[in-house]
Formats: C-alpha cells, structure tokens, sequence
C-alpha cells in the first residue's frame, strides 16, 4: 500500500510483460505529478520515478522498480563455445527411467530470482572442464551466469567420509556436518590458499540443504515438511524448510538431489543400472547436499556406482565430489569441453 514517507517500491514482472502503465494522482489538487504514462521495461532492474511537484515548488520522487524476469535463450556461450538450448520439456520423473530425453543443455525458470538457469542433462560428451588440477563437469549455469561444476571424482582419491556421526535428526544438514569441514579444509589446501585459483571462484548463497524429499511417508525430519519422492517435482528454487535450513553461503559445497534429478538421475533400486548421465561414476558412491529424511537414522541422499539415487545413513562412508562456481569472467587457455580436450581453466 502506498505511504507518503516511502519513496521506494518493488515489483516482479514475467518476461512477456514489455511495458507498463504509470497512474498516480496527488492528494492534494494544487501539486503535479510527472513521470506517468506508458513505459517500456528491459530485462532486468527497471526504475520509473514519480515526480510529485507541490504548489511552493519543492519536490519530492517515488521510485517504482520493476524487474522484468530474463527470457529464455535459444543457445547461450560458455567459455565462449556456442551451446544450444534443447526447446522441449525433459521427463522429470523421479520414480522411472526418464533417460529417452535428448541430452545438451536445457533451461529451467524455477529458480529463486525467475531468471533461467541452464543446465545440463544426459550423456553429455562437451562440458568437461581441467581446474586445479582436477576434471570437472558443468552442472549449470546459474541464474547470475556463473559457472556451477561437479568434480568428476571425489577428494583426496576418493577417499570415503561419513556424512556425520550423530544420528539426530540434525546432522542430516550439510552445515553441521562432518562432510562440510572435510570439503571446506580440501578447498583451503588446494583452491583457498592458492590466489590465481581462488581468484577465479565466487563465493555467496550458491547452496542448498533444504530438506525437501523423503522415500518414505513413514519418515520424519522434525519441523520440515518433507514430499515422498515419486510425488515430487524437481526444481532450483531453495528456501528455509521448518528447521530453518536452507540456503547455505560458501565457496564449496556438493550437489542437491534436484540437481542430480535435472542431470538425468532417478530413484532406483539397489542393482539397476542408469549409465545415461554425466554424473554417473562406477567407482564410487557419492555424498549429495540433501537429506533424505530420519526413521531410527538420519539419511541423506547419495549417488551409487550404478548410476542410482538412493539414501544412506549418515554414518555410512561414501566419496564426496565438491562442487563450486566459478566467476562469469573467467576465461579459459584451451579446450573444447570434450574429455579429451577439456575447457582448461588454470
């Protein structure tokens, strides 16, 4: 509602909406408002001030700043290589093989901002990326076009952590857990504590330990409110859940289940097999950001050698594959994106 002591107000517009209409009338008869009428929005940040001029002449402005949400490309650049966004609605199922759609890069508006992030999902063959002397894939690319990657194998050899080794229902989150001071200590020692590297990394709300999904109604996680997985509908969004876990801040961090959802990843039974995906890996099973819900044990969710997205208690050892987001000015020596010649960011 309108207050005359506030000068500035916001607003949220879908990408069709190109233009606006300004109204506003004075309370009093004798000032003069300007700035009304028609005006067109860009995408982005839109400020339209209202002029309010009164008799003696004193002035006083309103702002309106109205974001108009990004639309979605047709291709877009990554490290200056052309990539084509697949125009088609992927199979988001997360209780059956949903590997027939097309793999590349696709773009979802499901996301905090409404900005599309575009990501990628399959077997995807050209999003390799060598970085502190290590193999990366691109997950995505976020919402302010940073670059989101997964390293291809887990720390220190793949050496296996358990997530936690409390079984309360509160150590199923990243940010109190083991996992996190054994990733946040390998980024010290091999990106944090090298400037050239850490230079190249941002930074901030890039993290999500939201408890969202559940494999069973039976299961709890305190005051969240937690969807059965075959009734669940990925998406990027993060927000706090009833335990007020939610958006975790750093420069390193692991996958959520949405994202391994969007990548090409689906619930299976132990023993079947889902090799159609970037993020599949027989060596190893794989700690993700997301728990998975409390029965007698806290869980959490994971990747497994055949390609499954499963849960694990959290006491369980498995690899954990870091996950960071590099700046959107980085640039690359060389590379094409293909494992054999990898974008080389160094």
């Amino acid at each position: 509602a309108f207050n005359s002591a506030t000068t500035e107000y916001s607003c949220t517009v879908k990408n069709n909406i190109s233009s606006v209409t300004v109204n506003a009338t004075a309370t009093s008869s004798k000032a003069k408002v300007r700035g009304l009428g028609a005006k067109d929005l860009v995408e982005g940040k839109n400020t339209l001030p209202i002029r309010v001029i009164a008799e003696d002449g004193s002035e006083k402005i309103y702002n309106v700043n109205a974001r108009r949400i990004a639309g979605i490309a047709s291709s877009i650049k990554i490290f200056g290589k052309t990539f084509k966004v697949i125009d088609a609605e992927p199979t988001l199922t997360t209780s059956s093989n949903n590997t027939n759609d097309e793999s590349g890069l696709y773009a979802s508006t499901a996301t905090n901002t409404g900005n599309p992030t575009y990501y990628f999902r399959g077997n995807v063959e050209n999003n390799y990326v060598s970085f502190a002397g290590q193999i990366w894939r691109i997950v995505r690319v976020n919402e302010d076009e940073t670059i989101r990657m997964v390293m291809t194998n887990g720390i220190n050899n793949n050496t296996k952590y358990a997530f936690n080794s409390n079984n309360y229902y509160t150590y199923m989150y990243y940010s109190n857990s083991g996992a996190k001071k054994q990733l946040d200590a390998w980024y010290q020692a091999n990106i944090g504590s090298k400037t050239n590297l850490a230079s190249k990394v941002v930074s901030g709300n890039y993290y999500c330990e939201q408890a969202k999904v559940k494999r069973d109604s039976s299961w709890t996680a305190g005051n969240a409110s937690m969807t059965i997985y075959s009734s669940y509908t990925p998406g990027f969004k993060c927000e706090s859940d009833g335990n007020n876990k939610g958006i975790v801040n750093g420069s390193i961090g692991l996958l959520t289940y949405d994202e391994s959802i969007y990548a090409g990843g689906y619930y299976k039974n132990y023993g079947q097999l889902n090799t159609n995906y970037y993020l599949y890996n027989s060596n190893i099973y794989w700690w993700m950001m997301s728990p998975f819900g409390f029965d007698i044990h806290s869980s959490v969710w994971r990747g497994g050698i055949n390609g499954d997205i499963n849960g694990s208690y959290i006491d369980t050892p498995c690899s954990l594959r870091p996950v960071i987001n590099l700046k959107s000015s980085v640039q690359i020596l060389s590379g094409d994106g293909t494992k054999d010649n990898p974008f080389v960011v160094e």
